[in-house]
């Protein structure tokens, strides 16, 4: 009976890498955003609750409602006007989806370096390769139009 090798299933140092910036990237978002509303800069975790509850407000708003109630960062719960929910939903989507797609495009670095040196360098917050910088920032640019138009359907500014 010979020895038969198994191919590994011990993760490539890519795979690492990617599973730490995916970490990272998360911790980032749950950390939450600073926004400003009409009773003044205010945090708000974004927790993966705290996002459901955020679009879940905001769908209120698409559906007439005229304020909401929710809680800043360890606040007591109070009625946020409309047009505060609407910055909070801009504000938030704009931060995830920034996040999101650096992380993204970190990942896709990630899978294609071939130096070890620059893979072992590589962490949440390097800056991204040109041509990867200049594709995430169309990718951006696409997706701030898109909230620019969400932000114009309510004349929010």
């Amino acid at each position: 009976m010979g020895l038969t090798w198994k191919k590994s299933n011990l993760p490539t140092l890519a795979e690492k890498k990617a599973a730490i910036v995916s970490q990272a990237c998360q911790e980032v978002i749950y950390a939450g955003i600073d926004v400003e509303l009409s009773t003044g800069r205010k945090h708000f975790s974004l927790a993966t609750h705290d996002q459901a509850n955020i679009d879940s407000m905001f769908a209120a708003v698409t559906l007439g409602a005229t304020e909401y109630p929710y809680h800043e960062d360890g606040g007591k719960c109070v009625m946020y006007p409309a047009q505060d929910i609407i910055s909070l939903y801009v504000a938030y989507k704009s931060f995830v989806t920034q996040q999101t797609t650096y992380c993204n495009f970190l990942r896709v670095w990630i899978n294609r370096e071939s130096d070890l040196q620059v893979l072992g360098e590589i962490v949440y917050g390097s800056q991204l390769p040109d041509d990867l910088a200049a594709e995430m920032q169309e990718v951006l640019k696409a997706a701030n139009r898109q909230i620019q138009g969400i932000i114009g359907a309510f004349g929010a500014k």
